[in-house]
């Protein structure tokens, strides 16, 4: 904000003598720029008006004209540099004034390195600078030498401030408090119920979203399909202006996959505390939960899962791919085949004899080719007739409870407090009895209850759990990856043989459709991959089907 000098002063600043080096700024008659800085108006802050007020008292005892007034109002002396609106108006009209007031050398500057670069464009411009509160003279060596050591002190004062706050906010989130910035998806921003300050709690409507988008995950529908989904039902995204009163905001409500996977892979879903990009860890080395969780860790797992199968290369769907790719082969040469158009149709050819050329080796096949929509309608056909009524169902690993490691870190502590009574001496007194008794049977009431958990523990294992949805319900709403994967799932396996009838019409008897463990073999086999590790993957793909 920019104050106007009073009514006694002139309309334009005249053309300033240049003052000599060595001249004292406590010369009468000066014109000077006053400058006020505050981060956050709080009760223990120095208010702008008190900072003013500083600045001009001292003006009139030294007999100085004020020009002008600057203000950077929430402004960071420490994050901003010199980069505020309020400095880099009196930065640019130095040639107006001979002396910059400010209140406290922090005010102006919040580091060495930020002083050092103001006295050098101040000094290039023969206008002196001058503190309020603190009685220096910046016009000798002396004095800017002392104003450097003072502007260290700030800096560090400034680091100190920034490390309390630091840890202030890591306690408050430790305890279950909201300590501000952006709210995660699926929370909101409530009064704390047992004390002062706020807390997240699960935002109903935001949660019913996230069940939704990790069903359909899980479902495999394509994260590109659930955006549009979103976006089309007006949603507002995690980064709307709607629910975001800081940071960055988007007016926009459009959803997008990366939004989808950034918000999917936050833990905070499982409500641990985040700082830093990563989550706070207790003493025993395990994440901080204190807010309740949206997703409980058995489908966080399986979520987790299904992304990581997404994000591996080797098993990436590709969106636009053909529906048949790398699972049609060539019964002559069992290599695959692969997609062309010829006259505007999809065909599928195998590349053998191709391979054969750059290999150098004898040719054992011709190409062999196929209309592709006819080949594919019919696979289609054969695996909604075997699998479209047989429900979907999710596999679900559980992890599995194990509370030894806490059962024999309290048999340890147990061990310790002996010690410290009887082989160290500690607790020594009445009242130092009543203690070691006191810890003591917490301690055997702690290692009770582990025992108790460890024997009624979950054990881990595998569970199917139903999608409420068909093969064929799946097929109808899924993607040509999506509908890929449901062969691949099914262990489909394809083999062309030549050709021998011509005609428009597709000749069935030229193919071979192989599903389950059958078909996985075949297709491992023809890869040349581990035959006996796709037999026993395929048993398990086999209950998953059915």
């Amino acid at each position: 904000m920019t104050d106007s000098t009073p009514a006694t002063a002139t309309a334009r600043a005249l053309p300033r003598a240049r003052r000599p080096k060595g001249v004292s700024a406590d010369a009468p008659g000066m014109r000077a720029a006053l400058y006020v800085r505050l981060s956050r108006e709080t009760e223990n802050s120095t208010s702008p008006e008190r900072q003013r007020a500083a600045c001009e008292a001292l003006c009139a005892a030294r007999g100085w004209q004020v020009v002008v007034v600057e203000e950077d109002i929430d402004v960071s002396g420490y994050s901003r540099g010199l980069d505020r609106p309020g400095l880099q108006r009196i930065l640019a009209r130095l040639a107006e004034f001979d002396v910059i007031v400010f209140f406290k050398i922090d005010r102006l500057a919040r580091s060495t390195v930020d002083f050092a670069e103001i006295m050098k464009v101040t000094q290039a411009e023969g206008v002196a600078l001058a503190s309020a509160s603190e009685p220096l003279d910046l016009t000798s060596s002396m004095g800017r030498a002392m104003a450097k050591v003072i502007a260290v002190f700030a800096e560090l004062e400034s680091d100190t401030i920034g490390m309390r706050v630091s840890s202030a906010h890591e306690h408050l989130r430790r305890e279950g408090r909201y300590t501000g910035g952006r709210v995660p998806y699926g929370y909101r921003v409530v009064p704390n119920p047992d004390g002062a300050g706020k807390i997240l709690e699960i935002n109903p409507d935001e949660a019913k979203t996230i069940h939704e988008i990790v069903q359909r995950v899980l479902n495999q529908d394509s994260l590109l399909k659930i955006a549009v989904d979103l976006t089309e039902s007006d949603k507002p995204s995690p980064g709307h202006s709607s629910r975001q009163t800081t940071g960055k905001r988007s007016d926009s409500k459009r959803w997008y996959p990366s939004t989808l996977r950034s918000l999917l892979g936050n833990p905070q879903l499982l409500g641990q505390v985040i700082e830093d990009g990563e989550p706070i860890l207790m003493t025993d080395g395990l994440p901080l939960v204190n807010r309740p969780p949206i997703l409980d860790v058995d489908t966080w797992q399986a979520l987790q899962d299904e992304l990581g199968r997404r994000a591996n290369p080797g098993n990436r769907r590709r969106e636009g791919t053909a529906l048949l790719r790398g699972i049609v082969h060539c019964a002559v040469c069992r290599n695959r085949m692969y997609t062309y158009v010829a006259k505007g149709r999809v065909r599928y050819r195998c590349i053998g004899r191709l391979k054969a050329r750059q290999a150098g080796t004898e040719l054992t096949c011709y190409g062999v080719s196929i209309a592709g929509e006819g080949m594919e309608q019919h696979v289609t056909a054969l695996f909604l007739e075997k699998f479209g009524a047989f429900p979907v169902v999710r596999m679900v690993e559980h992890v599995g409870e194990d509370f030894r490691p806490q059962i024999r870190q309290a048999r340890e502590a147990l061990e310790d407090l002996e010690k410290d009574r009887y082989d160290r001496g500690l607790f020594k007194g009445e009242e130092g009895a009543e203690r070691y008794a006191a810890q003591y049977a917490k301690l055997e009431e702690r290692l009770a209850s582990l025992n108790e958990k460890q024997r009624t523990a979950k054990p881990a294992g595998v569970e199917a759990v139903p999608t409420g949805r068909t093969h064929a319900q799946l097929w109808k709403d899924a993607d040509t990856a999506g509908k890929r994967d449901l062969l691949l799932n099914a262990g489909a396996y394809v083999e062309v043989g030549m050709s021998r009838k011509g005609g428009p019409r597709l000749d069935t008897s030229r193919l071979a459709v192989y599903f389950g463990e059958d078909g996985e073999i075949r297709r491992a086999d023809a890869d040349a991959k581990d035959v006996e590790a796709v037999v026993q993957r395929a048993a398990a793909q086999t209950l998953e089907l059915f």
